[in-house]
């Protein structure tokens, strides 16, 4: 999920950690390696039975990936820099029962404040960020019914910024499963997608504001990603065909429901898949030079992964992009250097220009979000 940065971020240094901190970290210092040229992947690793969020640089673009572990964190979902600070969403580690929504700046953690916070409701998570002026939006849920009678999760998003360090909690759903994957800002107003439950149906949706609105009235889906681009926005997801229920379809929206692209479906083939069933999902999204790209999977038989991206993908016309496959699992993210190159993630893995690289060679690691730092 790529974000475009408009914040001073000095203001936030100071109003959140202070003077002192802001002057020892010297975010400014060219010797500062998150203000040098590079790639920076975040999610999390397991080791010893247990989960913990970080990120991992690549600075001399030579596969050699350097971890770097934040304070009590379990999974970090989302990650970008701006003026060398970096900023990192996602959870806390597990403690009495629940885990608690947080953001990161620069390695320093501030737990978001929600409400239901208690074992007994269970916890809550931060899946995306994004900017505008001073103000630092992020999008997640929160526990709107207790554990105790049943336990639901419930779309949110906060505001952080000088009068709410903390951030500022917004509930979009109460009461109702539903989850915001991203959050972007149109003109001043913030834009969440995800989906929420309506019955037995699971519903693509948005969110303008607090207003909610459905991206399809008959069929299940799941909204992953949005990206702005001047008055218009772009939404990824999936959809299935209610008349094949094991049919999942990569999905594009350009601003509403009736204007929806499915894109093409990769066509691995493989001895070990038996049947048609297949799901199929593009989570993420990103612009470059004006042009739309879009990353995701296929998951054949329950048993078989092919990972793709996409180019070229316009809504005037028939063209829906050109799909590019390659051997890999559940994709998470996906970024385009000023050089062109084709950053894709997921499974652990960094896929660029079609190279698989590890960031981790003795434990299980999960990447979640890619960012690319520009001189």
């Amino acid at each position: 999920m790529r974000f475009k940065l408009g914040f001073t971020c000095l203001i936030t240094i100071l109003f959140l950690f202070g003077c002192q901190d802001a002057t020892e970290e010297n975010i400014y210092d060219s010797n500062n390696p998150l203000a040098q040229s590079g790639i920076i992947v975040a999610g999390s690793y397991s080791t010893g039975g247990n989960e913990y969020g970080a990120y991992w640089t690549d600075y001399d673009n030579d596969g050699s990936w350097e971890r770097t572990d934040l304070d009590d964190a379990r999974v970090i979902h989302d990650i970008a820099v701006n003026n060398g600070v970096l900023y990192a969403v996602g959870e806390t580690t597990w403690a009495l029962g629940e885990q608690d929504p947080a953001i990161w700046i620069d390695g320093q953690k501030i737990e978001l404040n929600t409400p239901n916070k208690d074992e007994n409701w269970g916890g809550a998570t931060a899946f995306s960020l994004d900017f505008d002026g001073e103000n630092i939006y992020i999008s997640g849920n929160y526990a709107s019914q207790k554990a105790s009678f049943g336990g639901v999760s419930s779309a949110c998003y906060w505001i952080v910024n000088s009068n709410n360090p903390s951030g500022k909690h917004y509930a979009l759903e109460n009461g109702v499963s539903s989850d915001a994957f991203a959050i972007a800002i149109r003109n001043g107003q913030p834009i969440s997608v995800g989906w929420y439950m309506d019955e037995h149906k699971i519903i693509p949706a948005k969110w303008v504001g607090s207003n909610r609105s459905k991206l399809d009235s008959k069929n299940d889906g799941e909204a992953m990603d949005i990206i702005v681009d001047g008055d218009d926005y772009y939404i990824s997801g999936w959809t299935d065909n209610r008349r094949q229920a094991t049919h999942y379809y990569p999905s594009i929206w350009k601003n509403n429901q009736s204007n929806r692209k499915t894109l093409k479906e990769a066509t691995l083939k493989n001895s070990e898949v038996i049947s048609n069933d297949r799901e199929a999902w593009a989570s993420a999204l990103t612009m470059k030079d004006g042009k739309l790209y879009a990353a995701g999977s296929t998951y054949y038989d329950y048993s078989v992964w092919s990972a793709s991206y996409w180019t070229d993908i316009e809504f005037n016309g028939n063209q829906v992009g050109q799909i590019v496959e390659f051997n890999g699992g559940e994709m998470k993210d996906i970024a385009i250097s000023n050089s062109g190159q084709i950053i894709v993630i997921g499974d652990g893995a960094v896929w660029i220009d079609g190279q698989e690289q590890f960031v981790e060679e003795s434990v299980v690691s999960y990447t979640n979000a890619v960012f690319v730092v520009e001189e």
